[in-house]
Parts: structure tokens; C-alpha cells; sequence
């Protein structure tokens, strides 16, 4: 009766150690993923457009046709450089486009006057991806560039925080040129944002 608990025990410690190593081994097949895809169109992006810095009411050069990236259309790119954050902008609205970056979610054309809001994972895979927009204060800066070539400069004026899934209040129009970003906190109960505007 011992020596069958005993094989018994040793069979689960090695179902165990198989197991451990298939998770291990899936999650850093799916964190390579994820990264891949949030690689190569950032890469679409930064060689098809030629990026002008512009303050509100300066165009820059045009580009005519939609970027697109394994069946997403890509709107822009977004900077943060205070917590290291870069990502494309997504037009598609679904939970598989922010696997590979940040979706608009709301609002007028990236870098037009009125507003818009970008929304993505606050975890993806291993990376904290959105999370750190908490760490964001009043004057911080934010970047976006649409495929047209601008990149806008907003500056951070708002932070909420245990913000309610409910609340739909941020989606509003503005007067002004306007980003609201957008995460989940607190196991997806609630969500951070964090409102900037160009000045």
C-alpha cells in the first residue's frame, strides 16, 4: 500500500513538472507573439510615414492610403516617453486588435479638434503595456502621430483613478484638440484615465 502512494506521488510530481514546463513554455510562445505583432506594425507605420511635428493648425504632407496590418487598419502611433510606452493606433474596435496595440475607441479623426479615445490592455502577456499610465501627472507629455505624418504634442491635465466601467462620461466632444487614454485597474472593476490636450 506505501510503495502504491509512494508511485502514485512520483507520477504527479512528473504530470506536475510537465505541466509547469508547458505553461512556461506556452506563455513565452504567447509573449513572443504579442510582441511580434506590436513590432512588425510599428514598423509599418514608421516606414511609410514621414513624421512632422506640428503645433494645432499646421497640416503636414498627406499619405492616401490606409495602413494596414494582418487584416487592422493602423490610425497612428502613440508616445509616452516618461514610463517608455510607444504603440500603433488600431481602428478596428475589438479585444483581438489591442492584442496588437491601442484601439480609438471614441471621438474624431487622431489630431483633429473635438477629442478622441484610445483604449488598450492594461497587462499583455508579461509586459504592463497601459498600467503605467498611472504614473502620468499634470504636464507630462504625449505623443501622436496620425498617417498623414503629424505628430501632435498633448499635455497630461487630468488623472482619475478607480474611474467606474459604467461611467461614460470621458466619452464626450471637446473644443479643443483632445486624447483621453484608457486602462483597466483593480482586477478590470475599474479603469485609470487620463485626459491631455494640445496646447
Amino acid at each position: 500500500m506505501v510503495k502504491k502512494a509512494i508511485n502514485i506521488l512520483i507520477f504527479l510530481f512528473i504530470f506536475s513538472l510537465y505541466f509547469v514546463s508547458f505553461l512556461f513554455i506556452y506563455d513565452t510562445f504567447r509573449e513572443r507573439k504579442l510582441k511580434n505583432l506590436e513590432t512588425g506594425a510599428l514598423d509599418i507605420f514608421d516606414k511609410q510615414v514621414k513624421v512632422q511635428e506640428v503645433k494645432n493648425e499646421e497640416q503636414a504632407n498627406t499619405y492616401d492610403e490606409d495602413l494596414s496590418y494582418r487584416n487592422y487598419t493602423i490610425l497612428g502611433k502613440v508616445e509616452i516617453p516618461k514610463i517608455g510606452f510607444t504603440s500603433v493606433i488600431i481602428k478596428e474596435y475589438t479585444y483581438s486588435a489591442m492584442s496588437v496595440g491601442v484601439i480609438k475607441s471614441y471621438g474624431v479623426e487622431l489630431n483633429e479638434p473635438g477629442g478622441f479615445v484610445l483604449a488598450g490592455h492594461n497587462f499583455r502577456g508579461r509586459s504592463l503595456f497601459m498600467y503605467n499610465i498611472y504614473r502620468l501627472v499634470e504636464g507630462d507629455k504625449i505623443y501622436i502621430t496620425d498617417t498623414s505624418g503629424r505628430k501632435m504634442e498633448y499635455t497630461v491635465y487630468e488623472k482619475i483613478r478607480y474611474y467606474s466601467p459604467s461611467d461614460a462620461s470621458i466619452f464626450r466632444k471637446y473644443d479643443d484638440y483632445n486624447v483621453t487614454l484608457i486602462t483597466c485597474e483593480d482586477g478590470g472593476q475599474s479603469r485609470i484615465v487620463i485626459k491631455a490636450r494640445a496646447e
